[in-house]
């Protein structure tokens, strides 16, 4: 069994991170005309998953444009597949419902014997559960043959389960409606009188569950929280909606999953601002996993193994604004470094942590707070 990820504070790790430098994936052997490619010193394992990926051809990919750089995020990342083992695969890409959503539907179909919808699932802890606690997810037998998976921490539920980007809990403002004093430092200071009507949550009350655990706020502050936080909302979207701050629709936006779409906005001169709210400073794994039902197996685990190459994280954090923090030469290891600084603690969000405290309450604490928040 894998060492447990738990939610703690940061400081040893991230120093160790800043100081670290990345390494550059191993070349892959070019073949002969007509022969299949054998990276160097590829194991049998590895080279029957390569043979494996070969047959398949294509790799389905279902999950929304704002994740790991959407269809653009595929198209590259396939490339570096397959520049690495010599393949020539596809990567069907289509965007997807909400996170939650693609797990439910994914369980449908296993239940119901049906090929899943996406070879990949992707997600943060709480959304993936059900899948882990129903079984869902296939291991991927890492250790044996993945050259970019020899950290342990990388690999949580039975080998099934494998962190790719780290992202950090927020708020998001429109710059231009927002200013001096009445930007936000907290969430507390959403509650205040001039932001009613003006504010923007998810339908799916993201991380307003990990708050309600034990080890956070608990159930009676967040229930508290979020009644009186509802009275302040003009409507609820997606994460990945940030173009519905740039236009001013709404002037904030909280809980928002994940900094990515916020501060590529802001690098393209959008009145963007992210705020990490120092009572709430969460940093979450951002997971992908294999569905037992998945059609190309073998292609979905090369695809999540390149995810973790130096150059492939390069390119999520160019495209996404996000890579995985316990990775040398991560660029949020730097700003997770800023977070605590400011904070002097940051909670990890991992699927263990959430498996000790979040299990059994979390799951009924979520329906819970997505009733309060749609009562606005």
């Amino acid at each position: 069994m894998m060492p447990r990820m738990r939610a703690a504070l940061l400081p040893a790790l991230i120093a160790t991170l800043l100081a670290a430098c990345g390494g550059a994936a191993a070349p892959a052997t070019k073949p002969a005309a007509g022969q299949a490619s054998t990276p160097a010193g590829a194991s049998s394992g590895l080279q029957a998953i390569i043979d494996g990926a070969r047959k398949e051809g294509t790799l389905t990919l279902t999950y929304g444009e704002g994740t790991l750089g959407g269809g653009e995020g595929a198209k590259r990342f396939i490339a570096m597949v397959n520049k690495a083992y010599g393949l020539d695969l596809k990567a069907e890409f289509t965007p997807g419902p909400s996170m939650p959503e693609m797990v439910t539907k994914v369980l449908q179909e296993s239940h119901s014997g049906r090929p899943a919808s996406t070879d990949i699932l992707v997600g943060y802890a709480e959304t993936l559960l059900p899948g882990i606690q129903a079984g869902l997810f296939q291991p991927g037998g890492w250790a044996s043959w993945a050259s970019n998976m020899k950290d342990p921490q990388l690999v949580t539920a039975n080998d099934a389960v494998v962190a790719v980007q780290t992202s950090i809990a927020g708020i998001t403002i429109n710059t231009s409606k927002i200013k001096g004093d009445l930007v936000p430092r907290t969430l507390d200071d959403l509650l205040k009188p001039e932001f009613k009507g003006r504010l923007a949550s998810t339908p799916y009350g993201a991380y307003f569950d990990f708050l309600g655990t034990d080890q956070l706020w608990g159930d009676a502050r967040t229930t508290d929280y979020l009644t009186k936080f509802s009275k302040q909302l003009a409507g609820l979207i997606r994460c990945n909606e940030i173009n519905r701050i740039v236009s001013g629709e709404f002037d904030a936006f909280a809980i928002v999953c994940s900094q990515s779409e916020s501060l590529v906005a802001k690098s393209k001169g959008q009145p963007i601002e992210y705020i990490v709210p120092s009572d709430a400073p969460l940093a979450l794994y951002l997971y992908a996993a294999i569905p037992k039902n998945a059609s190309h197996p073998n292609a979905a685990k090369l695809w999540i193994n390149q995810l973790l190459a130096r150059d492939a994280q390069e390119a999520l954090y160019e495209i996404n604004a996000a890579d995985l923090h316990i990775l040398p030469g991560s660029k949020t290891a730097k700003m997770l470094h800023e977070v605590q600084a400011a904070h002097s603690k940051v909670f990890l969000e991992t699927v263990d942590f959430l498996t000790e405290h979040y299990l059994p309450n979390g799951p009924a604490l979520r329906p819970k707070y997505q009733k309060i928040l749609a009562s606005k």
